[in-house]
């Protein structure tokens, strides 16, 4: 082709290109976003499709083609404009090969990859208009650092808490109805018991700044035609606007200036934000040490508001959390704003509700009775404004979703404030007054009354503290209404408390304890369910709020909830009277979790009210995430690929299709592995079709475990009078092989020598671990050269008939260090940490062995031989099992004595060796 060929051709390219982003631009512009195509800058700079969110500016580069060198241009031009300064997001898009402008609106294979100047990482996402759109909506919420931001905040409000005496920090605290915290030291002390609630205090005054702050731009065409201080007969006659945020704290009284601006900003609506925030600045006598105070916490909240591009609604979720750190006593987690984008979007069907139809939707309830910060009510309101493009732009929407369709509770105050905050943002020319946002009082009254929060609501006649100001249980906080039980809701969707018992309450005095314990059996006692942890509880009260035959209920709760013995209860109630519809888990060693603060391993959880006579329910759907996305425009793309079928092939993960028969006798395995056919392999091996099997505690005394040895016992270097010899560490440096040698000496503690003697007579030669660091472990059984105890490892003392029991030791010990014993070790592990199981007494008794008393002596036999020939053989750590000779002849002596298919224990061996909770990395796709 000649070179004037090649120049008509590309300018026909271009020009077709330009026809296409005319269209596109079009398309989105429908979807509520304020777009302009071919945008040109000075210096010949051009922007294919400008998108303008508030302040910030979202470059749409498109190439026509999705080759790899499509691909590239897109991402180039994309870039440029990050690098120019002419948008502050980008995304590179991919029209479909032929697209034509009418064939535009209908392609369901559009690709993107959003782009930033903080990752190289490139992702192509792919999915239609609707998904792109919701994609572009979101990108703003990912600017800045928002953990950067709320730890600065964090720290002005500790300096602004240093400038207060004990009396102004109790003055504030006791105005909101904030607790002390626990004396600590020689309990004597009265310093700094008010520190934490003083600080949340002048959090309540900053969120109430960074709000003022937003409103700013819409106050002065929103004068009020009635005074909402005074009743809605009572005109207004007062100034107008308000001064602006940055004025009141420039002037020479800011609180005064605050005071004056937020009664003003009261005649017209926003009680729960500035009646609270007006009640701390008004907490104390002015002087100059208070003045400082609530100077440094504005100023820093402006701050805040002037870097945050439209005052992204997750950061007051990492503000509060930060500030505040009560997740250790009541279990309260940030959900983070992607986790909740993907809840709330696989949550919310396009089959709910008539998106079309204003009325239809103010019919919708949708609860959230552990609502902290508000992250997923506003996840629920983002995903209907998606679902219901049309509506989007309409102020009577956002009215709806505050006043009649979104609810929630908390037992903590200044979540609650914030919550409204949060809610606020979605316009903030929104009236509050009918805002369904409640406190749930957790504690003891003065009446000496105790109270449960939330779980109030399982009472048939709730106990209900009426009460004028902000204090009461369930007194709404715009105006201490009684709200009594909530109406039954379509959704309930969470991130409830999770505390395990010796944790929970533990902020409170031991006969406060006692009365919530009573409580909670006055309560729960009846329940259907082994309440082990009040995460159990809020599920079971999910269930009984959402609507009988339609409700559904939408949560993350640890990964153990599917895992655990503890929660078995909770599973089998759960698919007794739903469909249990989705269950999402990470298995993303980076981000096992879905919640801001913790480090446990954590699901989504979606399911249906499913009434007897609806018929047969379907099989539930188990998406194994490779990759947990870190922000809400990734997580849209991994729910419509959930949605869409398409999860594999994008490569976000696996999925499993788990029939309601297991699924509703509590078998929730799907979850252990990322790889579909490990978690075949192990039903097959849990339901006996590889070989005749028997639970390890059937066949085989188990115990003493550590937890007693080390109550008991002191370790030495240096032999000591009796000879007792333990295995204390598993210290995969020094374990490495099925036969080993004690590690420490042991004696009794004072006053332990009888309650020794009695752990000494149950030691053992075989020894099982209680927690294996996967990605270092070598051995997962060994061998004591002599009969000991263990700290981190468990006796095992087989007892089968016509077996001896060296020759049964040494064949499990076999088993148990092949690749299909360490299947069984993690098919049913404790799944807190993935890659760091904790092997409790009960999960060791239920480990699935070969039985041999059916599968006969002559296969003990051969493996107690394959122990004697490799029993000193280095095994190679976990995640090199597939290159580890000593494994490959444990598996060929599995294989031969229990008669398996070689081709499958191979299989297995090397899905074992990606697994990325035995790695410790990322799943690497094959081809990548």
């Amino acid at each position: 082709m000649h070179l004037y060929q090649c120049e008509a051709f590309e300018m026909i390219t271009r020009e077709y290109e330009s026809t296409l982003n005319v269209s596109m631009a079009d398309e989105l512009k429908k979807r509520g976003l304020d777009t302009r195509s071919e945008v040109m800058y000075p210096s010949n700079r051009r922007i294919d499709i400008e998108v303008r969110i508030g302040p910030v500016v979202v470059a749409v580069e498109a190439e026509h083609g999705q080759s790899s060198s499509k691909r590239r241009e897109a991402v180039k031009d994309a870039d440029a404009r990050l690098e120019q300064g002419l948008a502050q997001c980008a995304v590179a898009v991919c029209y479909p090969e032929g697209t034509t402008r009418e064939s535009l609106k209908t392609v369901k294979d559009l690709i993107w990859s959003v782009r930033d100047d903080v990752s190289d990482e490139l992702a192509w996402h792919e999915g239609d208009i609707d998904q792109l759109s919701a994609v572009i909506r979101l990108m703003p919420a990912q600017l800045g650092d928002p953990d950067a931001v709320a730890a600065s905040l964090s720290l002005s409000l500790d300096v602004a808490v240093r400038r207060l005496n004990e009396s102004q920090k109790r003055s504030l605290a006791e105005k909101l109805d904030l607790p002390s915290s626990k004396p600590s030291g020689n309990h004597k002390s009265v310093n700094g018991r008010w520190d934490k609630s003083a600080k949340r205090a002048l959090l309540v005054v900053a969120t109430a700044v960074m709000f003022h702050s937003r409103l700013d731009g819409h106050l002065i065409s929103m004068k009020p035609e009635y005074d909402g201080r005074l009743g809605i007969d009572t005109p207004f006659t007062g100034d107008w606007p308000p001064d602006m945020a940055q004025v009141c704290v420039d002037s020479g009284d800011l609180i005064g200036a605050y005071a004056k601006a937020w009664d003003l900003i009261l005649a017209l609506d926003y009680k729960p934000i500035f009646e609270t925030g007006r009640a701390a600045l008004l907490s104390c006598p002015i002087d100059p040490a208070f003045s400082l105070a609530i100077e440094d916490a504005a100023r820093a909240a402006l701050a805040v508001s002037a870097n945050i591009a439209g005052l992204r609604h997750d950061l007051l979720g990492r503000i509060f959390h930060r500030v505040v750190e009560t997740a250790r006593n009541d279990g309260s987690f940030y959900t983070t704003t992607a986790a909740a984008t993907l809840l709330a979007s696989l949550a919310i069907r396009e089959d709910m509700c008539d998106w079309d139809d204003l009325d239809a939707i103010s019919k919708l309830r949708i609860t959230d009775p552990a609502c902290g910060t508000g992250t997923l009510l506003m996840a629920a309101a983002e995903r209907i404004k998606d679902i219901a493009p049309q509506l989007r732009n309409d102020g009577a929407t956002a009215r709806v979703m505050i006043e009649a369709v979104l609810s929630g509770y908390d037992i903590n105050l200044t979540a609650i404030h914030m919550a409204a905050t949060t809610l606020g943002l979605l316009s903030p020319s929104t009236r509050f007054r009918s805002m369904k946002i409640a406190r749930s009082l957790l504690g003891v009254d003065e009446r000496g009354d105790a109270f449960l929060g939330s779980l109030e609501f399982l009472d048939v006649a709730p106990k209900i503290i009426a009460s004028p100001s902000t204090t009461g249980f369930m007194s709404q906080i715009d105006g201490g209404e009684d709200m009594g039980h909530p109406s039954p809701a379509d959704l309930v969707i969470m991130n409830p408390p999770f505390t395990r018992d010796s944790l929970r309450h533990h902020q409170f005095s031991e006969s406060e304890k006692r009365k919530l314990q009573a409580r909670e059996k006055e309560i729960l006692g009846s329940s259907p369910v082994q309440l082990s942890s009040n995460g159990n509880a809020f599920l079971y009260l999910a269930d009984f709020m959402v609507k009988r035959d339609t409700g559904r209920i939408a949560t993350v709760a640890p990964l153990v909830t599917a895992t655990n013995v503890s929660a078995l209860g909770i599973r089998r109630y759960l698919a007794s009277s739903h469909h249990i519809e989705t269950i999402v888990a990470s298995h993303d060693p980076e981000r096992i979790y879905f919640s801001e603060n913790t480090s446990i391993g954590e699901l989504l959880l979606v399911c249906q009210r499913w009434p007897d006579n609806k018929g047969t329910k379907p099989p539930t759907r188990v998406v194994n995430l490779a990759r947990n996305p870190s922000t809400p425009a990734d997580a849209i793309g991994v729910a419509s690929a959930i949605a869409n079928g398409t999860v594999e092939s994008q490569g976000y993960g696996t999925v499993q299709y788990w029939p309601a028969s297991k699924i509703s006798v509590g078998n929730w395995g799907a979850v252990q592995f990322l790889s579909p056919y490990l978690c075949e392999q192990f039903g097959q091996l849990q339901d006996g079709k590889l070989f005749r099997t028997a639970a390890l505690g059937r066949i085989a005394e188990i115990g003493p475990d550590g937890r007693g040895i080390r109550g008991a016992c002191n370790r030495s270097a240096m032999p000591a009078s009796g000879g007792m010899t333990a295995l204390w560490d598993h210290k995969t440096d020094v374990t490495q092989s099925m036969s080993a040698k004690p590690d420490t000496y042991i004696t009794a503690k004072p006053g332990k020598e009888e309650h020794l003697k009695r752990l000494w007579e149950q030691r053992g030669r075989m020894l099982l671990p209680m927690r294996l660091f996967l990605p270092t472990s070598r051995v997962t059984a060994t061998r004591l050269i002599q009969r000991g105890l263990g700290s981190a490892w468990v006796p095992c003392k087989p007892d089968i008939a016509d077996v001896e029991a060296e020759v049964a030791e040494k064949a499990l010990c076999v088993y148990l260090n092949s690749s299909v014993g360490i299947l069984a070790f993690m098919g049913d592990r404790s799944n807190r940490k993935p890659t760091y199981p904790n092997i409790s007494m009960d999960d060791i008794r239920k480990l699935i062995v070969p039985n041999f008393s059916v599968v006969g002596i002559d296969a003990a036999l051969e493996l107690a031989t394959a122990y004697d020939l490799h029993a000193e053989d280095v095994m190679l750590p976990l995640p090199y099992i597939n290159d580890c000779t000593a494994r490959k002849a444990l598996d060929g002596a599995v294989v031969s004595a229990l008669d398996l298919d070689s081709e499958m224990v191979e299989m297995i061996r090397r899905h074992l060796s990606m697994e990325p909770s035995v790695t410790g990395k990322r799943y690497e796709r094959l081809g990548a």
